[in-house]
């Protein structure tokens, strides 16, 4: 069992999204939860990590799109859209560049 750790979202897709200043403590692999304003809870996975500059966290299942308009809503101007170039069909690639 874990501790609460709060980190801002910069990238974010129906799949996964991308954090800044995460724990240096998550291991790719890591079964997480993230939990955002407004929205229910959002399990996830932690595919890849750059020593808590950033990591790449995948969904376990998509986020309807009523809710990914409301999480790109409430970090307005803190987040967007993953860019075109990381998606793969309708999900993301989540590996670090």
């Amino acid at each position: 069992m874990g501790g609460d750790v709060f980190v801002s979202v910069s990238d974010v897709s129906a799949w996964g999204c991308r954090l800044l200043n995460p724990s240096r403590n998550l291991f790719i692999g890591d079964e997480v939860t993230v939990f955002i304003d407004g929205l229910y809870p959002l399990a996830a996975v932690v595919r890849w990590h750059d020593r808590g500059v950033c990591a790449g966290f995948e969904f376990t299942s998509a986020v309807e799109a009523d809710q990914l308009e409301l999480l790109v809503r409430h970090c307005s101007g803190r987040v967007q859209l993953a860019p075109p170039q990381w998606r793969d069909g309708d999900r993301v690639n989540l590996h670090a560049d």
